[in-house]
């Protein structure tokens, strides 16, 4: 019996259509983009990217247009520092809420400030008893690479709270329409790290409702080659390309993983993820449960395939 190649933490696959767009970008460097930063200037460099992004998911996202504020971000992880840094600030003593098992950055964002994120499970009832406050919400969802549907986040901001929605996976599933229309939906974080493989080259964007005063720097402060990288990916594909073309290699690695282990694990949503619930690990054998262990969560096992897609090359 194999051992698991799956990892815990999630690192997605540096896809090949992504390497060789960047090898024909700095094939050429454009170094004549950086000499524009005294005239005309950079300030505005992500306006016209953002404006593509948003054309780019447009059959996938509601709402965009409802978000005046938009600032480029080191992935989403900038944008989530500085909206926690903004309840620390203007609202300190509000809750911080998660649903139980949740990306664990949020958790981990707010200590460093002296805020305490609280798990909340996924029942009506216990939702509907919460003081108001934030809502951290990724979606599609980093618990276990599940599409959230959007009545869940609906529901939430009916209540009252005000949600941050985490799409750092728009992209990685099947065709969804995600609806970010609510007013209570206050800030929404995008990132470029997982869809398309581009963790280390820090590129994301930030959409709130109301001025985040702490990132506006942000128009000085930029990493123009990630935006140039960023702005020839949404001019090259089409959002569902990753999806349709590597979704298929998710269901071979699965299979693959069965035939070696005896594990079957479930498909998730997500196409770099797999995911097992509590009365699937019940059902292991000894050997399995001892292979399986590493990857709990708070609700049941996520498991990352990138290792078997770099194994793939």
């Amino acid at each position: 019996m194999k051992k698991l190649k799956t990892i815990r933490a999630v690192y997605s696959y540096y896809f090949p259509e992504i390497r060789k767009i960047i090898s024909d970008i700095t094939k050429d460097f454009p170094h004549g983009e950086f000499l524009k930063s005294i005239s005309p200037g950079l300030d505005d460099y992500e306006k016209p990217i953002i404006q593509k992004m948003i054309k780019f998911y447009e059959k996938d996202v509601v709402g965009f247009e409802g978000f005046q504020y938009r600032y480029p971000t080191s992935g989403s992880s900038e944008g989530i520092y500085h909206l926690l840094s903004r309840i620390k600030k203007d609202d300190p003593e509000s809750p911080i809420y998660t649903l139980e098992g949740e990306y664990e950055g949020y958790r981990e964002c707010a200590a460093g400030l002296g805020l305490k994120v609280q798990e909340i499970s996924e029942d009506t009832e216990a939702i509907r008893s919460l003081p108001k406050g934030y809502w951290f919400v990724s979606n599609p969802s980093g618990r276990a690479g599940n599409i959230l549907p959007n009545n869940l986040i609906n529901q939430i901001a009916d209540l009252g709270h005000k949600v941050v929605v985490d799409m750092a996976y728009l992209g990685m599933t099947r065709r969804q329409k995600f609806d970010l229309s609510h007013p209570n939906i206050v800030a929404v974080l995008t990132s470029m790290s997982k869809p398309f493989g581009l963790f280390y080259y820090r590129v994301g964007f930030t959409f709130t409702r109301e001025p985040v005063k702490t990132l506006y720097a942000t128009k000085w402060f930029k990493n123009i080659l990630s935006l140039i990288i960023a702005d020839k990916v949404f001019s090259t594909f089409t959002a569902d390309y990753i999806y349709q073309k590597y979704a298929p290699v998710q269901k071979e690695i699965l299979e693959q993983i069965k035939k070696e282990t005896g594990i079957e694990l479930r498909r998730s949503d997500v196409l770099i993820l797999a995911h097992l619930t509590e009365k699937d690990f019940e059902k292991l054998t000894q050997k399995q449960k001892k292979m399986v262990k590493p990857f709990k969560r708070s609700i049941g096992y996520r498991f990352c395939l990138t290792q078997y897609f770099l194994v793939g090359e």
